[in-house]
């Protein structure tokens, strides 16, 4: 079996999205609080792992964590846009292991959107039997500049409303599930994150912000997205990874 990961690494560089408070205010940090020795201290310099003041050297490295529940590849419950939803440690670990299915976009320019049409128009099959993976191949293209946010490809209303006719148990994705609202107006007559609601308000998970997709290079494959066991949250950073079977 060969284990392709599909997960950005947590760092301090993670980009936060634009005009959203919560994602400035609140920057992921990596941070060693204890090493094993002054040499360990010099690997972490030069590795920029952030560093508590006065390091302790114990006999033991201890760190800390801070992330919000959705930066780099995670994992979306319907508690974060639906009122009385279920939370991320909710959701049925069946519906995040599952047969993957990859279906094309890659040809989608920057600033683009995902469209039905254009999932359709790859001929891919999916149903509720399989979790389809939207390759754009833009989390690849530009994790970690500028473009990434300024020229992120997004998904139009009528993915989410196609996802939910297949019945999709979960998606996974590497583009922005909404209209970038920093530089576009939502369409008129809708609410705030319409895909999100239709998605998970209908029992479709978002895996969002996988990467190395391009890597699996089969057809036949499980995938599995799986988030902290976070009692009660409304997301998760997850490890998602595919499983592929070699004869």
């Amino acid at each position: 079996m060969r284990i392709v990961d599909l997960t950005l690494p947590i760092n301090r560089d993670m980009r936060p999205m634009p005009r959203l408070a919560q994602y400035q205010e609140n920057p992921t940090r990596c941070i060693a609080l204890t090493a094993l020795s002054d040499a360990q201290v010099a690997t972490l310099a030069e590795e920029r792992i952030e560093m508590a003041d006065g390091i302790e050297i114990a006999h033991h490295m201890t760190s800390k964590v801070e992330i919000l529940t959705h930066i780099g590849t995670h994992i979306d419950a319907p508690r974060h846009f639906i009122d009385g939803g279920e939370s991320v440690d909710e959701i049925p670990l069946e519906n995040l292991v599952k047969p993957g299915r990859v279906i094309p976009l890659t040809h989608i320019e920057p600033g683009g959107s995902v469209t039905a049409e254009a999932i359709l128009e790859t001929g891919v099959p999916f149903d509720s039997t399989v979790i389809p993976i939207l390759h754009t191949a833009w989390t690849d293209r530009a994790w970690g500049t500028d473009a990434y946010w300024n020229d992120v490809i997004y998904m139009d209303v009528s993915v989410s409303r196609l996802l939910v006719e297949r019945g999709v148990s979960a998606v996974a994705i590497d583009f922005h599930p909404e209209i970038p609202f920093w530089r576009m107006p939502p369409a008129p007559g809708l609410p705030p994150g319409p895909n999100h609601r239709t998605l998970l308000g209908n029992g479709t998970t978002i895996v969002q912000m996988v990467a190395n997709v391009g890597a699996i290079g089969a057809e036949s494959f499980v995938l599995a997205a799986i988030p902290l066991r976070l009692e009660g949250l409304d997301g998760s950073p997850a490890r998602v990874f595919a499983m592929v079977d070699e004869v």
